[in-house]
């Protein structure tokens, strides 16, 4: 059997809005991000992410255990636009190379299919063969997101990468008020969603 693997692709949602200083802001953050994803999760790339399409990526990966820490801490950390991610798993049809886009085979076109459907349905995390339970578990974390304020929707994806104090911190809030926004949210209930769909994951 080929070898699997787990193409990443994510597309900034609108961005063609934006004014041209703030997309360009946009691009540089987001190759600033991808370089550090490259050094901090390169035990998990088989070839490295890199922009395509002016507010796209791409990245490969050995499998799909990164793929929740590797999207929430491109969300924090290039937070101007909403972004659509999706995953797909399969083989490569071409010899492996220094950057994703230079590589090609069924789990990109699974990751590109699966992205256009999240488009269609304007979900923020997709899959393409990885399995019907993600699927579920992605339309919940969509709903969720959408069903939060832009400035809890900011929150989620802060408190998902690191601790409170540091949230407060880039919020511009004490870490009193970071506890009294996650209660808001119902912090628990999602922390326990977010487990599971974390093991489904590395499953």
């Amino acid at each position: 059997m080929a070898t699997q693997y787990v193409a990443l692709i994510g597309d900034a949602v609108a961005s063609r809005r934006l004014s041209s200083a703030v997309r360009t802001r946009l691009q540089s953050d987001l190759r600033a991000g991808l370089n550090q994803v490259n050094r901090r999760w390169r035990r998990g790339i088989a070839a490295r992410f890199a922009v395509t399409l002016g507010d796209q990526f791409q990245g490969l990966l050995t499998g799909p255990e990164p793929v929740w820490e590797i999207t929430h801490w491109l969300r924090a950390e290039v937070p101007q636009v909403d972004w659509i991610m999706a995953a797909g798993r399969g083989p490569v049809h071409t010899p492996l190379a220094r950057t994703a886009p230079e590589v090609d085979g069924p789990c990109f076109h699974r990751a590109r299919e699966a992205l256009e459907e999240a488009k269609r349905r304007r979900l923020v995390l997709a899959f393409g063969g990885l399995g019907a339970t993600l699927g579920g578990l992605a339309e919940y974390y969509s709903a969720l997101y959408w069903g939060w304020t832009p400035r809890q929707r900011r929150a989620a994806l802060l408190l998902r990468v690191m601790a409170p104090a540091e949230v407060g911190s880039r919020l511009g809030i004490g870490r009193s008020a970071v506890s009294h926004l996650a209660r808001r949210m119902g912090w628990r209930l999602v922390a326990a969603g977010d487990q599971a769909f974390r093991e489904r994951l590395a499953s």
